[in-house]
Parts: C-alpha cells; sequence; structure tokens
C-alpha cells in the first residue's frame, strides 16, 4: 500500500537558531521549493564531470559537489559558475555525504574541513582539506563497534559539536549513533580515529518509514534525511531525535531525480539530485524553512 505522506513545514524562532527549530503541524501549508540551478548551465563544455553525484556541502557562497569514485565539484552560487573540477587525492569512495566542520586545517585554509562520507569498503569518514587547487585527506574517522548491517555514512550537528553514524538495512531499521566530533589532534600516528560502542553518547533508531537512505544533516534535536530513488518514493523525513520518531514526511516525488546530499544553509534546506547516467546535470533544490 502506497505510504501516506504530509508536506512540512519547519518554524524557525529566536532569530533562527538552528537549535530551537520547531515543525508545525502537516498538512497545512505546502513545502515551498525552488529549482536554484541545472548545474550543467555553469559549468563550461570542455569540463567533463565524472560519476553520479552524491554528497552536497555549502560554505558562504560555495556548493561543493561531489560524485561517485572522489570527482569534486566547486560552485560559486553568486558568479553562477563552476571554480573548481577535480578528482580527490586519495578518494576513491562513493562520497555519498558530506559536510563542513568548524575546524581549519591551517590559518591560511579557505575552507573549513570537508568530511566525506566512504560508504563501502571501511565505512571511514575521510576528513579532507580542500583548496580550489586540489584536496588532500588529512584524518580518517571509522567506527568499530557493532549493530550496522551494511554501509555506514556520516552526519554531523556541527554547531554542537556532534558527529553521527548513520546507516542501516534498505527497507527495514535505520541507526542514528551520536558522538563528540573528533578534532585533528585526537588523531593517532597514522592519522586516525577510532570510535567505539563505549563512546556512543545517544542512539536514534527508526523501525520503520525510511527505505532507501540518501545523505544526512542533523540540526539541534532534528535529524533531515532524504530517501529513496526512482520508481521508489523520494521523501524528506525529519526525525525528532529526542523523541526517535519520524516527526514529518515530504513528499518529493514530483521533483523526477533522486535526492542525494543535503545542508541547510540559512533559511533553507538544500537537497542535491541526481541525474541518471548525466552527472553535469545536478541539480540543486531549494525548500523553504520558514
Amino acid at each position: 500500500m502506497k505510504r501516506t505522506v504530509f508536506l512540512l513545514v519547519v518554524l524557525f524562532v529566536s532569530s533562527i537558531a538552528f537549535s530551537q527549530v520547531k515543525i508545525k503541524d502537516a498538512g497545512k501549508v505546502p513545502l515551498s521549493q525552488q529549482l536554484i540551478a541545472d548545474f550543467a548551465d555553469w559549468t563550461p563544455e570542455d569540463v567533463e564531470i565524472k560519476g553520479s553525484t552524491q554528497g552536497l556541502a555549502m560554505y558562504k557562497n560555495y556548493a561543493v559537489v561531489l560524485h561517485d569514485k572522489g570527482m569534486c565539484c566547486i560552485y560559486d552560487m553568486k558568479k553562477k559558475a563552476l571554480v573548481a573540477a577535480y578528482m580527490m587525492e586519495g578518494n576513491t569512495s562513493h562520497c555519498n555525504n558530506a559536510f563542513f566542520g568548524k575546524e581549519k586545517y591551517s590559518r591560511k585554509s579557505k575552507y573549513p574541513l570537508l568530511y566525506v562520507s566512504e560508504c563501502r569498503g571501511k565505512h571511514a569518514c575521510l576528513v579532507t582539506d580542500i583548496t580550489l587547487e586540489g584536496s588532500k585527506i588529512v584524518q580518517k574517522i571509522y567506527y568499530e563497534g557493532t549493530d550496522y548491517p551494511g554501509s555506514i555514512d556520516w552526519c554531523a550537528d556541527v554547531k554542537n559539536g556532534f558527529i553521527y553514524t548513520y546507516g542501516g538495512r534498505n527497507g527495514d531499521f535505520k541507526l542514528l549513533k551520536k558522538f563528540r566530533m573528533p578534532k585533528l589532534s585526537d588523531s593517532d600516528e597514522n592519522g586516525e580515529v577510532h570510535l567505539k560502542d563505549s563512546d556512543v553518547l545517544d542512539v536514534t533508531r527508526i523501525e520503520s518509514g525510511i527505505n532507501i537512505w540518501q545523505g544526512s544533516f542533523v540540526m539541534g534535536d532534528y535529524a533531515f534525511l532524504p530517501d529513496g530513488y526512482p520508481p521508489h518514493d523520494r521523501l524528506l523525513h525529519i526525525v525528532n531525535l529526542k523523541t526517535k520518531q519520524i516527526e514529518r514526511t515530504a513528499n518529493l516525488n514530483d521533483l523526477n531525480d533522486e535526492p542525494e546530499g543535503i545542508d541547510i544553509h540559512g533559511k533553507w534546506a538544500y537537497v542535491i539530485f541526481h541525474t541518471p547516467k548525466q552527472p553535469r546535470h545536478s541539480k540543486l533544490w531549494r525548500f523553504s524553512l520558514k
């Protein structure tokens, strides 16, 4: 039976303080959405974009879009232009999710550290120093605990200093586990951090309702979780991390493509969509959180 989905609206209070997000009753106000870009229109014809669209991270007026096997594309949102495109050093992963942290690699760094979900393989979080010229991995974070039956992604509540593992089994339960965000100085002699079950601060187990997990973003007491790909339903869930329940679900089926990475920037939730077999045509949509 086709699931009933509700449209979501988020009310920001106290000068849009992220930790004070409140969710209105479902179904009263339609989800406002806007196509920001088909990035093919911003990309020179002589630039080849490789790999399916995956992670999204935003910083100031820049949007970083990652592709399967490690391609990094950086777009200037004000100039509406691609300003960098390269294969990331040492990263041939799925790049399923990405986010910027607070810490910078050095005082000269243009961007904060970029945290990239390997997804497959050893499920590492690849902490990366990116520039307009290239990148390098400066730390690897692993989770060596239990309960995850398959791949693991990483997301964070950056403002409050927490990192989360996210994963599960398609069509079955999903888990979000909360940890203190490691610093670069926490790395061992191999440049690695190994988190264990004893490091877990909180667990949210979602038994049903999320079919095929995609990107993820945590903001205070809420996790924003895109779900699905064609021909399955495409949805955006908001999970209350206090009640451990899906509080609202928005229907994204009218956008046709596959939702991937997500970032909250100002009053908007930005979601990057993958167009099958057309990696140039990464489409960035935003949804009002006002």
